[in-house]
């Protein structure tokens, strides 16, 4: 009986975050109804919503792969291991949301502070998304394999989202390229990763925006932490 108490508070727990975040989500399509409403049209934002959906999906591959996790232990490996790769495939769509400030400015018709509200809106429900999803992996990772091994996995998944996000913003690659154009795309990289004093742009704002999507992880994990030792 105590055990199936603790499977339906881990349950409930998992549905009040997954509700957080749909009712982020929800907010993020309102303001974008009401914008098109006020100026007649739906507008170059309604990109805002098509990425919002792609950071969903690092988000429900991450609560697939950390339930089965919870169920089978390493035995469920074989079943997790395609929604890990899924996960880091897509992860980067998560917190490319907050490069669409660039926009801020360029499109009339609404007052810049409602565009500012939206797109941070935006911004953070897409942030918080790839957290919470990095989050059950490392502790999917954590229980597997070790603590060390957990903090090794997520600072590389870090450091390669900064360069991800980058690939995203200026050369306009995607996740579904690793699929239907691999040459390509694995071209590009490598012209940019071996010429590094010609594409000083490219390593300077991947490690930037990998070190401030880190400090936002790990004051994320904190207060989780400190939750804890809170009862």
């Amino acid at each position: 009986m105590s055990g199936l108490k603790t499977l339906l508070h881990h349950e409930r727990r998992q549905a009040a975050v997954v509700a957080s975040l749909a009712f982020a989500t929800l907010l993020c399509a309102l303001m974008l109804a009401a914008r098109a409403v006020y100026v007649g049209r739906v507008g170059p934002y309604f990109g805002l919503q098509w990425n919002l959906f792609l950071a969903w999906l690092p988000m429900l591959g991450a609560l697939v792969a950390y339930n089965l996790g919870k169920r089978y232990g390493r035995r469920g490996w074989p079943l997790i291991l395609p929604f890990l790769l899924g996960w880091l495939l897509f992860f980067p769509n998560a917190p490319y949301i907050l490069t669409d400030f660039i926009h801020l400015g360029s499109r009339g018709g609404a007052p810049l502070w409602y565009d500012l509200l939206m797109v941070a809106t935006y911004a953070l429900t897409g942030l918080f998304l790839g957290l919470v999803s990095l989050y059950l992996m490392q502790s999917l990772v954590r229980r597997a394999f070790g603590a060390a091994t957990s903090w090794v996995f997520t600072l590389s998944v870090l450091a390669m989202t900064g360069f991800g996000v980058y690939l995203g913003r200026f050369p306009r690659w995607n996740s579904w390229d690793v699929l239907t154009d691999p040459t390509a795309l694995l071209l590009d990289v490598w012209s940019r990763l071996s010429n590094p004093l010609a594409n000083s742009r490219t390593f300077v704002f991947s490690m930037l925006f990998s070190l401030c999507l880190a400090a936002m992880y790990f004051v994320m994990v904190s207060v989780i932490h400190l939750r804890d030792e809170n009862g």
